[in-house]
């Protein structure tokens, strides 16, 4: 048996080991949630926002090294310049 506390009424409700889904709650009647804590867990994990900011890292810095091949590709196509 596992105790979990109801989010409606804050009184503790027990539930069977290995049971998840919709339920009654006996004290208020009202309707809540169990879930499994290996699927919150990696709900929450594959959309970290560390992800999302080493994505938009990897991005600029590709971003970044586009312009510079453009840049450069650009100035070599100018020819040498003469200084004197």
């Amino acid at each position: 048996m596992v105790e979990i506390q109801c989010p409606h009424c804050d009184e503790n409700v027990e539930l069977e080991d290995d049971v998840f889904g919709l339920f009654d709650c006996p004290h208020c009647d009202e309707e809540f949630i169990w879930e499994d804590d290996e699927d919150v867990s990696n709900e929450h994990t594959t959309n970290s926002p560390v992800i999302s900011g080493v994505k938009i890292g990897i991005g600029i810095v590709g971003f970044v090294l586009l312009l510079s091949v453009i840049f450069f590709v650009w100035l070599s196509s100018l020819g040498p310049l003469n200084m004197s």
